[in-house]
């Protein structure tokens, strides 16, 4: 049967040497969790890792279980019957709209309550955030609010439309940001300045101002966002899936040539076929259905029903199948991670500015 593999011991790894990297750079790590659904098991060994914020996209998402130890970063606004739900779960949110954040105030007045935010800006990714031209008059009018504590603002690249980070939007943030301060006449708290994506520029160039990165893709992944390539001091293999070989069968393919395919339990209602890859590169993918998966074995032999093909995923495949309330979750311990885990200190993260 079809299940997804979490080796944990692979996920501390990856944030320990992410969170050191970043402190090197007197820059914050922030795990951007809504990948894995809410995982309490990921969620707890980050925590005994050390990391005691997270952000995420979903309330459903938040455990509560975890109040006492960490707190939330809410990325995405909420619709406006979770307000209240918001106010009293989050210490601290993502907006954009100042509308919402008006309504925001007056729910936390009525329930004797703050509530931090962090402005996000449209810089070029145009998903979301507030435009350039309005951010200021946002800020003057939220510094007024009672209930409303602007923590900083946050800038995002490849989520939607643009391309990866340059020197030249560091430069210009960072000019943007001392403009901003300069006309309120006091330091911003937290300037959040992307995501997985900024990860090459930070390994080269200052990042001046920006003291946040929110990173998921390449904590879970261990790839660089703007290359696909892995990155080197980082495991790829943390999460993956695996299927079973249900029937093995000679086929022909569309030119008449003969080949042996194997059918696996998995299809598009699992998981995003076109986003995954067999981690043994023996075995190519022909095609899915809604609940098969045919793999071409290449002429090989020796595999049998009952063997397992194991599959690596990228953010859309792993994002759907940790959504998947029936897939089987094995997680594993690898003591030897582990041990490495306690000693990344003594391992310098290089970078080559």
């Amino acid at each position: 049967m079809a299940q997804i593999n979490i080796n944990l011991s692979k996920i501390e790894y990856n944030a320990e040497a992410l969170r050191t990297l970043l402190e090197e750079n007197d820059i914050h790590l922030t795990p951007v969790i809504k990948c894995i659904a809410g995982d309490s098991r990921i969620i707890e060994a980050l925590i005994q890792s050390g990391i005691t914020h997270f952000a995420e996209s979903r309330l459903e998402n938040i455990n509560e279980n975890f109040k006492d130890q960490c707190n939330y970063l809410l990325l995405r606004p909420t619709s406006k019957k979770h307000y209240t739900q918001l106010v009293e779960t989050i210490k601290i949110s993502m907006q954009t709209e100042i509308e919402t954040i008006r309504e925001i105030n007056d729910i936390a007045k009525s329930l004797n309550k703050k509530h931090q935010i962090m402005l996000m800006i449209d810089w070029k990714d145009r998903r979301e955030g507030v435009i350039t031209y309005d951010v200021l008059n946002y800020i003057e009018e939220i510094i007024k609010m009672t209930q409303i504590q602007l923590v900083g603002i946050a800038f995002n690249f490849m989520c939607f439309k643009s391309s990866a980070p340059t020197e030249d939007d560091i430069f210009k943030i960072n000019q943007f940001v001392d403009a901003i301060e300069n006309n309120l006449g006091f330091r911003l708290k937290v300037i959040s300045g992307g995501n997985s994506s900024m990860i090459p520029q930070l390994m080269y160039n200052d990042l001046g101002r920006i003291n946040e990165l929110r990173i998921g893709e390449a904590l879970f992944r261990g790839v660089d966002t703007t290359t696909y390539q892995s990155i080197p001091m980082l495991f790829q293999n943390a999460i993956t899936l695996e299927a079973e070989i249900l029937e093995i069968k000679p086929r022909l393919s569309d030119n008449n040539q003969c080949y042996l395919q194997a059918i696996v339990d998995i299809g598009y209602v699992d998981t995003d076929i076109d986003k995954i890859k067999p981690i043994k590169n023996d075995v190519d993918i022909v095609g899915a259905s809604s609940d098969h998966l045919m793999i071409n074995l290449n002429n090989q032999d020796y595999y049998k029903i009952g063997d397992v093909i194991e599959f690596s995923l990228e953010y859309e495949a792993l994002s759907q199948v940790m959504y998947h309330n029936r897939m089987t979750k094995n997680y594993l311990k690898d003591h030897y991670i582990h041990s490495l885990n306690n000693q990344m200190n003594h391992y310098p993260i290089l970078t080559h500015k």
